[in-house]
């Protein structure tokens, strides 16, 4: 356990003042104009700021303590601290309760299913035994047609370490895809229609914007299109799910791009990927057939950004599987660029924001605003998967996208360069953006409660997203807008938490006309070394 963050605020102006005294001798004085924003390095400017006294109208500043290290450990990069100071009242979030919030979520169970993946194809990915050479393909196989019958090996454990055989037969087939249905599935499931009508959605929209957005999918089986398999064995995956509310939607598993081996025992040598069937009559976990093709476009363009993704950085260019922090980041976007992007009409529900988004992204978003301190961005090894993770991942490459892509709206200019490449993680970033992590960091955390605030208008700076408002999105399902900063005076202030990587602590400092100065304190607590593990910053921006 690293040292803990001490945080503290006392003030020379006209509150109580009765907080642990700090001292702030050696202060060094920000002085900034309203819109202003400095990030500083508490080791080099001084881990004591001063904020001049106000004027006759008053001062308000957002104060920013945040972790920006960005690589990913088993545990992840995180260090306690305690913000202390006087009994000034502090907001408490509003517990978020939306239209948004879907009974049956993608679940947290299915998140760590996901994150094993991820961190399994980026152990096999270093494994010398299962590469592949970047141009192996394996001897042509006839592209499959409709009828056409297989055995697949799918994974029957959570931690996918062993496999069970599935007979499947193809029931559509298109140009980018074949889609088989396992022969045990359970009766009342996909009718033909709707399996023509998945795949024809695949081959003329969802094929096309992953491609454009991420690039190519690799082809190492030689029959042309990507392999969906629909099976109860993705069901069985989540065995109660009718208790849990947690469902594993489907899969990709980057294994089955690489060679098979000891190591390596359920590779199909297949570009495939996995989902679950209808199972009404289940009495333990009962999907119905409704539920069940309603997110099949969203989990067929999420898992097929993995694919192009392990092939862009494993099998083209020999580095790592991406980082799953910045991996699922990019595959919930590709979901968002589908809402985007196809006509209501074309999706299940006839409403491409509800398949794609209002599932998934938004509220997941805005269950990480209610509280940015409490989860990572960059998820460590161990992650259980949470939700709040996921929004974490997907509004930071949202508003990357934002700012470092030519094609403002749609993104895909940076998203191409993030999977053209063998980098991964952080340095992928920082090598696509060009600016520091320790930079990116806190200016997104910041424009996470600044974006779109009233009285707050900075279109010149990255202290915004350009292509939401999620405080008009959280009025329109009348919700609170999720992110509520502590509010004090800095006249002693209290507060106990954790910075963990990616996170802050979002702080109002509202200083009443003509209050006195105020110093901050970060530290490591008396006598302790400086946490510089977790690579803090201090965001600081005037706002008015």
């Amino acid at each position: 356990m690293f040292a803990g963050l001490v945080l503290a605020a006392c003030s020379e102006g006209t509150g109580p003042g009765n907080g642990t005294t700090v001292d702030c001798t050696a202060a060094s004085s920000q002085t900034l104009a309203i819109g202003e924003l400095r990030v500083l390095d508490p080791s080099q400017a001084g881990a004591c700021i001063r904020l001049p006294a106000a004027g006759g109208t008053g001062a308000e500043h957002l104060y920013l303590p945040v972790a920006t290290e960005g690589s990913v450990t088993d545990d992840g990069a995180s260090a306690p601290y305690v913000i202390t100071g006087s009994s000034v009242a502090t907001a408490a979030a509003a517990a978020l309760r939306s239209p948004l919030l879907p009974a049956f979520r993608a679940p947290l169970r299915a998140g760590a299913f996901h994150g094993m993946l991820r961190a399994r194809e980026r152990a096999l990915s270093r494994n010398p035994e299962v590469a592949f050479s970047q141009g192996r393909v394996l001897p042509s196989i006839v592209p499959p047609v409709v009828g056409h019958q297989d055995t697949f090996k799918v994974c029957s454990t959570t931690s996918c370490d062993a496999f069970v055989d599935a007979a499947a037969t193809a029931r559509a087939v298109g140009e980018k895809v074949a889609v088989y249905v396992d022969d045990a599935a359970p009766p009342g499931g996909y009718t033909d229609t709707d399996l023509a009508a998945v795949a024809a959605l695949f081959d003329n929209r969802l094929y096309p914007i992953d491609t454009v957005a991420f690039g190519r999918e690799s082809d190492i089986d030689g029959n042309g299109v990507v392999i969906v398999l629909l099976t109860q064995r993705v069901n069985a995956l989540s065995p109660n799910c009718n208790v849990t509310q947690s469902v594993i939607l489907g899969y990709f598993f980057g294994a089955d791009l690489l060679a098979p081996s000891s190591d390596n025992p359920g590779s199909n040598e297949a570009e495939i990927f996995y989902g679950l069937v209808p199972d009404p009559t289940n009495p333990a976990c009962s999907i119905s057939e409704t539920f069940a093709l309603s997110h099949l476009p969203a989990t067929f363009i999420h898992e097929f950004q993995h694919m192009i993704s392990f092939n862009q950085h494993r099998l083209v260019r020999g580095g790592s599987a991406e980082d799953t922090w910045l991996n699922e980041g990019l595959s919930h976007f590709a979901e968002e660029l589908a809402a985007r992007q196809i006509p209501d009409a074309e999706c299940p529900t006839g409403d491409c924001a509800n398949d794609f988004l209002s599932e998934g992204n938004l509220p997941n978003a805005f269950a990480y605003l209610e509280s940015p301190e409490g989860f990572f961005l960059v998820i460590p090894g161990d992650s259980t998967g949470s939700l709040q993770e996921r929004g974490a991942n997907w509004l930071f490459v949202r508003w990357l996208a934002d700012h470092f892509a030519g094609d403002s709206v749609l993104g895909t200019e940076l998203t191409r360069q993030l999977v053209a490449t063998n980098l991964v993680g952080s340095a992928n970033v920082v090598a696509r953006t060009g600016v520091s992590f320790s930079t990116l960091v806190p200016e997104w955390q910041l424009t996470n409660y600044l974006d779109d605030l009233p009285g707050f208008n900075q279109p010149s700076t990255r202290l915004r997203y350009k292509t939401w408002n999620f405080r008009d999105l959280a009025v329109a399902n009348s919700l609170p807008y999720p992110l509520v900063p502590d509010s004090t005076s800095g006249s002693g202030y209290s507060h106990t938490g954790v910075l963990r990587a990616g996170s802050g602590k979002h702080v109002r400092l509202v200083q009443p006309a003509s209050f006195g100065t105020v110093d901050l304190q970060l530290s490591g607590g008396p006598g302790d070394p400086f946490p510089s593990e977790v690579e803090p910053r201090i965001a600081l921006v005037r706002i008015r």
